[in-house]
């Protein structure tokens, strides 16, 4: 018993000399890192697999580059996963929103109508502007002033003459307050209180005779400006400006608040081709026995159809020092409305007389017919007549019509 045990313990003493040399390194190396007597024991040691040690040996040297790793993963995966459904939205957003910043740091006011402000032609609106035109471009001449600019202003602030206000008995295009000659009406509007708040309140607008007067008074606020500031709107005026676009931004946050104003008229000027108003009309009538056409529209209450055949040759006749009833009927029916009122007709042509088509001959309307006005007749029978609306709406023009169909015509005598 006493050999046998003895050869347990020596057994045990043998095997204890090699497993606590691992097992004691091992404590050493977790509770000492620093020992510089045992680092080299324990290098023979972590080197016998001879691919871990080389890779261990940098771990102890970086003891920061545990908590990297860490760190890293919660970074990187963590906020881009969340963030890449975001990516593909603001991707979207911006296709929408391009639009936006060009329109808010487009300094040139031409180009954001084009793409943000724009207004389609529309009959109401062309038959309101032949009913101001003439109006604005002789005050425009006569005042140093932009017709354009005036028309735009009139279609915006009477919605193309449908307010009340802008039309008989009131005539006010521009919405201008106070009383003309003592004449003025009442009407509800919206002020501000200096302090960005709206109210309700009624108000006294200036009421006047006709279109005519409404474009004068205006033209007199622009020309004449404030009390104690005369050149308050001299930055509208023609001699003060290069283009209309300067007089429109110019009356942007000064006339309207409107910060889109500016855009807005420009965009009606160049829809409905105002610009034509800002010049003085040449007369294309040549060659007749009268004088030129003077543009005048004499018809003051538009019993015709606004620059149409019928008010332009009432105008054209009443310039002429001739008269002519203002409810003659369609173009058709002055050779018949004449007859039964007594004037001279025929089928001869004359020189100074209202020339009466049938519906659908030589191009008149197929319903309406068609009037015109005889300037001369020809040595050889045709005659030169000046008319409206033959190749467009409100323009003037000429043609002479052959000999052979004068007869096909019948001839109206102004009194």
């Amino acid at each position: 018993m006493k050999k046998k045990t003895l050869s347990v313990l020596l057994v045990t003493l043998l095997l204890g000399n090699a497993l606590p040399i691992t097992s004691f390194a091992t404590e050493t190396d977790q509770e000492q890192p620093e020992s510089s007597e045992q680092t080299p024991e324990l290098e023979p040691e972590t080197t016998q697999p001879e691919v871990v040690e080389p890779e261990e040996q940098p771990t102890p040297e970086v003891p920061v580059e545990p908590i990297v790793p860490e760190e890293k993963p919660v970074i990187t995966p963590e906020p881009i996963e969340p963030q890449a459904p975001p990516i593909n939205e603001t991707v979207d957003i911006p296709t929408q929103e391009v639009i936006q910043p060009a329109e808010e740091n487009t300094d040139t006011v031409i180009e954001v109508p084009a793409e943000a402000i724009r207004f389609e032609r529309n009959e109401s609106t062309e038959t309101f502007i032949t009913k101001i035109g003439e109006e604005a471009r002789t005050v425009g001449q006569e005042k140093d002033l932009y017709a354009s600019v005036m028309i735009a202003q009139a279609i915006l602030e009477s919605g193309s003459g449908s307010s009340q206000l802008s039309q008989e008995p009131n005539f006010n295009l521009f919405g201008i307050k106070g009383d003309y000659n003592g004449q003025f009406v009442i009407y509800g509007t919206w002020e501000d209180d200096g302090q960005g708040n709206s109210y309700n309140t009624d108000a006294a607008f200036r009421v006047y005779p006709s279109y005519k007067e409404s474009f004068e008074d205006y033209s007199e606020l622009l020309t004449d400006g404030l009390t104690g500031d005369p050149t308050f709107y001299s930055g509208t005026w023609k001699s003060m400006t290069e283009t209309y676009q300067d007089a429109t931004a110019f009356l942007t946050g000064r006339y309207a608040t409107d910060t889109l104003y500016n855009q807005k008229l420009d965009s009606l000027i160049e829809t409905y081709n105002l610009t034509q108003y800002d010049h003085e009309k040449e007369s294309i009538i040549a060659g007749g026995d009268f004088e030129p056409y003077n543009n005048v529209n004499y018809d003051s209450g538009n019993s015709y159809a606004a620059e149409n055949c019928t008010q332009y040759t009432y105008n054209r006749i009443t310039q002429l020092g001739g008269y002519i009833d203002l409810d003659m009927g369609n173009g058709a029916d002055w050779g018949i409305t004449g007859r039964v009122r007594g004037y001279e007709v025929s089928n001869t042509p004359k020189a100074g007389t209202a020339v009466s088509f049938a519906p659908g001959v030589l191009g008149a309307d197929p319903d309406y017919g068609h009037v015109a006005f005889c300037e001369k007749v020809n040595e050889d029978g045709s005659i030169l007549i000046s008319e409206m609306n033959a190749v467009g709406l409100g323009v003037v023009s000429t043609r002479t019509i052959p000999a052979v169909f004068g007869g096909m015509l019948t001839y109206v005598t102004p009194r």
